[in-house]
């Protein structure tokens, strides 16, 4: 399903949601590990291509690398256990990967069918998972592992059932469901959880959520810090995405065991209208932009360690035709 996203809140959503991720989602749990990651700010202006890629500074420093001409709905991962590693796959397969974040390589997959909606996500042993819908009639995923950041490849897995919106996410921690896969995906109403529990050789479904008729499910994981608990990985959340496209209902399942069985925590109505509504889909000066939600856990050993965040937009003030914010 092609979702596009009007450009401003487009960079401003993925970079919230970067930095959301960069700091929430660093679930390494051993306290020796230091993943924390210098930054070099140069000076504003042009930079000589890398390898043919062109590469521009802003003003503020931060350099934009110009990938080539890939569609859409990106998602980027980076490996917790080298952080020089970073993986990028686009609409439809189109692969990109760094060793050291300003190389980049292409090499992608051979998915036996391949419909597109990209996401990745790597374990706590650097392994990268990389899953896509198949096609070209949409009936679940593929997921295919690499253990050298995608270099090369090996064999599709079928992983999610269901025909829309797809999301993965690995416990990175060494806790005890260490490097367990989870997947989620939209199936004709209903919600479909799958887990791998052998470093991505099979998924099993576990569990089918209900409500859940709008695309967008996700899965995150957190630490179980609950009545004096503290398990890496002990908590495995699920928001789904019910209702209406202008007034969505998220409802919240936890997982207390790995994703075998799972809990309702809450239904809410946050978000309304994103921009303006036509034909049925949130837009904004015409283009479609993604009401789904997003969560993450705080993994750290922090004094936030366990608490949970829901990111997504909605129009501020509400109703048609406005314009929307994060929240």
């Amino acid at each position: 399903m092609i979702k596009c996203t009007f450009p401003v809140l487009r960079f401003f959503g993925l970079a919230l949601l970067f930095h959301a991720s960069t700091i929430v989602n660093a679930q390494i749990d051993d306290p020796n590990v230091d993943n924390t990651v210098g930054m070099i700010r140069p000076q504003a202006g042009p930079v000589p291509g890398i390898n043919g890629i062109n590469v521009i500074t802003t003003p503020d420093g931060y350099d934009n690398f110009d990938l080539g001409v890939d569609f859409a709905e990106p998602h980027m991962s980076n490996n917790p256990r080298n952080p020089s590693w970073w993986f990028n796959a686009f609409n439809t397969n189109g692969t990109h990967h760094t060793e050291n974040g300003h190389d980049w390589t292409v090499n992608n997959p051979a998915f036996p069918s391949v419909s597109g909606d990209p996401v990745t996500a790597y374990d706590s042993l650097g392994n990268l998972y990389y899953m896509t819908m198949n096609g070209p009639t949409i009936t679940g995923t593929w997921v295919v592992k690499s253990t050298n950041n995608g270099q090369t490849w090996g064999p599709s897995v079928a992983s999610n059932v269901g025909n829309d919106k797809n999301w993965i996410a690995a416990d990175q921690t060494m806790g005890p469901y260490a490097n367990y896969v989870y997947g989620t995906m939209t199936n004709s109403g209903t919600g479909s959880f799958t887990r791998s529990t052998d470093l991505g050789a099979s998924f099993v479904q576990t569990w089918s959520f209900s409500p859940h008729s709008l695309p967008g499910m996700m899965v995150a994981v957190g630490p179980n810090v609950m009545g004096g608990n503290n398990v890496s990985g002990g908590c495995v959340y699920v928001v789904t995405n019910s209702g209406l496209s202008e007034a969505a209902t998220y409802t919240f399942f936890r997982s207390t065991d790995g994703g075998a069985t799972f809990s309702f925590m809450s239904s809410q109505n946050f978000a309304g209208y994103v921009g303006t509504f036509y034909n049925g889909r949130n837009a904004v000066e015409g283009v479609r932009t993604r009401p789904y939600p997003f969560i993450a856990a705080d993994n750290s050993f922090g004094p936030y360690r366990g608490r949970f965040y829901l990111v997504y937009c909605t129009n501020n003030p509400g109703g048609n035709g406005t314009k929307p914010d994060l929240f």
